[in-house]
């Protein structure tokens, strides 16, 4: 799979400072893992797939990196994943593009579709797979935020940072980047608010994705 900035993007904003153990859902080729575990040197990062060519070139990628013994690929369904097992932060580039079609043409499409995980069932799990101070970060489209909401309230989550992605200062809000805590009180926001965007002309990073992506870009 290409490294997309999708997830170049999530890996680099969620706030995994405080992880010692890291879920990536849906790891693909592994770039979110990879970028955490770089970000925080002491973590243990697992990403799991369930496509099985995904988690092969993953694995690939872990072996070959410097951090390759904090790093496991694992082909898992998430809705399967065991509750005993506890992690500080989840992070997740989900398969959220529900297009109605039925018949998968492609791993790449099956991998990205949204008959494989929703965000309520991506909320639901993960509310049982974290500590008790565990944070879940995802990307999603701008359209998402409202299910995104009600999935966060029906688990006792709020959203606690919001970032909105644009590809330039006047473009349309296509993306949002979710950070996701454990609250008492339904409906309960305390939101860092940010705006990135993307591009200031034809193909110049601006000053704010510049600083964002900074350590993946010199690394990578």
């Amino acid at each position: 799979m290409k490294v997309g900035v999708d997830g170049v993007l999530l890996g680099c904003w969620a706030d995994t400072s405080f992880a010692k153990r890291i879920l990536d859902v849906g790891t693909g080729c592994g770039v979110i893992a990879l970028i955490c575990a770089q970000r925080v040197p002491e973590a243990l990062v697992t990403g799991i797939d369930i496509h099985k060519d995904s988690v092969e070139e993953a694995s690939a990628n872990f072996a070959g990196s410097p951090f390759r013994e904090r790093l496991q690929a694992m082909q898992m369904d998430f809705m399967a994943f065991p509750e005993e097992e506890k992690f500080d932060c989840i992070v997740s580039n989900p398969p959220y593009f529900d297009s109605g079609v039925s018949e998968k043409s492609s791993a790449r499409i099956n991998a990205r579709h949204q008959v494989s995980l929703g965000i309520a069932d991506m909320v639901g799990k993960s509310s049982r797979l974290l500590t008790e101070n565990g944070r879940l970060s995802l990307i999603l489209p701008s359209d998402q935020h409202e299910a995104l909401l009600h999935a966060a309230n029906l688990n006792r989550m709020a959203i606690c940072r919001l970032a909105t992605v644009k590809g330039t200062e006047t473009s349309p809000v296509k993306r949002i980047m979710a950070e996701l805590r454990f609250s008492s009180a339904i409906g309960d926001e305390c939101v860092e608010a940010d705006e990135i965007a993307m591009m200031a002309k034809g193909t110049e990073p601006t000053p704010r994705y510049r600083e964002l992506t900074a350590d993946f870009y010199l690394n990578y």
